[in-house]
Formats: C-alpha cells, sequence, structure tokens
C-alpha cells in the first residue's frame, strides 16, 4: 500500500500546475539556445564557436547552457538533426519534371519551398560543410543532404529516351547551382530582387530538356 501510494503523491505532485510556468520557461530558454546556436555556428562556423558566444546570443549564463545540453556538440547535433528532417521532407516533396506547363508550376512551387527553408538554415549548412570537421561529420544526418535532393530529382526527371542527357549529372549541376544561388542570398551577398524562381526553374528546365524546350 505504501508504494502505491507513493505513486499517487509522485504522479499528482507531477501535474501540479504550479510546475507549468517553469516548463514552459524551460521550454523557452532551451529554444532561445537553440535559436542563438543557429545564428553563432552560422556567423562564426563550428571550430570558432564557444559555449560563451551561444549564451550570451541567448541572453542567458554560461551555467545556464549546461542546464540543457552537455557540450557545443551536443546543441550542434540536434540542430543537424533537425535541419536534416526539414530537408528529408523537402526532399520527400519533390515533384515529377516533366516539360509542361504543369511540370514548371510545380518545379517553381518546390524551388520556392527550398529558398524559405535554406532562408533560415543555408549559412548553417555551410558550416557544417565547409568546417570539415571531425565533430560536424559525426553529427546525426550530416552525410550528403543536397547530394540526396539530387539523387531523388534525377528519378523524378522525365526526359525522352531518344535525349542523350545523363539525369543524374544534370541534377547535381542544377541542385549545386540552387544551393550556391540561395547561399548567397543568405550570406547577403546576392539580392533577391526580380524573379528568382522562374529564373532558376528556367535554367533547369533547359539543363534537363534543352535550350528552348
Amino acid at each position: 500500500m505504501a508504494s502505491t501510494s507513493t505513486g499517487s503523491k509522485s504522479a499528482s505532485s507531477s501535474k501540479n500546475p504550479k510546475d507549468a510556468p517553469q516548463r514552459a520557461r524551460g521550454r523557452a530558454t532551451r529554444t532561445r539556445l537553440l535559436n542563438a546556436g543557429v545564428s553563432v555556428f552560422s556567423r562564426r562556423g563550428f571550430h570558432a564557436t564557444r559555449v560563451d558566444d551561444i549564451a550570451r546570443k541567448a541572453k542567458t549564463s554560461h551555467g545556464t547552457f549546461y542546464l540543457y545540453f552537455s557540450s557545443k556538440e551536443q546543441l550542434f547535433e540536434e540542430l543537424v538533426s533537425e535541419v536534416a528532417e526539414e530537408f528529408n521532407s523537402l526532399t520527400d516533396g519533390l515533384p515529377v519534371i516533366r516539360d509542361t506547363p504543369e511540370g514548371r508550376e510545380a518545379l517553381e512551387k518546390w524551388l520556392d519551398a527550398f529558398i524559405e527553408l535554406y532562408r533560415g538554415y543555408g549559412p548553417l549548412i555551410r558550416s557544417w560543410t565547409d568546417a570539415e570537421s571531425p565533430e560536424a561529420a559525426d553529427g546525426p544526418a550530416v552525410p550528403d543532404l543536397l547530394g540526396r535532393i539530387a539523387r531523388e530529382l534525377a528519378t523524378k526527371v522525365k526526359v525522352r529516351s531518344s535525349n542523350r542527357l545523363d539525369p543524374a549529372i544534370a541534377s547535381l549541376v542544377v541542385v549545386a547551382m540552387v544551393e550556391r544561388v540561395n547561399y548567397f542570398l543568405a550570406t547577403d551577398q546576392l539580392r533577391g530582387d526580380g524573379d528568382l524562381v522562374g529564373v532558376l526553374a528556367s535554367i533547369a528546365l533547359d539543363a534537363f530538356f534543352g535550350p528552348g524546350h
């Protein structure tokens, strides 16, 4: 009976409404640290970033950081997992690419989603691909997000059998182009004025189906 009573008390106390504000503050602090990590890793790169940099950006203390993460590596890995999940979902949504108005419309819609996602995570992606650090390479799902998009895109391009184009190579070139343009946008090296999505779609379709398709 004693153990049952203890269990009931424990369950009851865990649902104490007075704990809710504290839990909410904890979630908010953790989110603030993750957002600070995106900003600092993007700006300084993995190796140069220190825990103090992240804590300062999050407007909290060094000690508070360690209440939520054991190291900058752990925070980085969580960010990598989050980014990978988002990009994998985007990749799963790649449309079939055909030389039709509908095919162009579907491609433009997907490119627009890519630009929006990259706007938030692009510099962070560059920080782990450019750093070539063991810590970054060991992070979950870092392997090859853009490569996966290129491989999936190659299966979605519907070209005539008489076309000598290699969809795999063309897809890799297109994805590299799209990523680099978005990196320049994310790092303020390029302005996004004009019909960027339309231009990217036209170049991609020319690559897949030939100029003047």
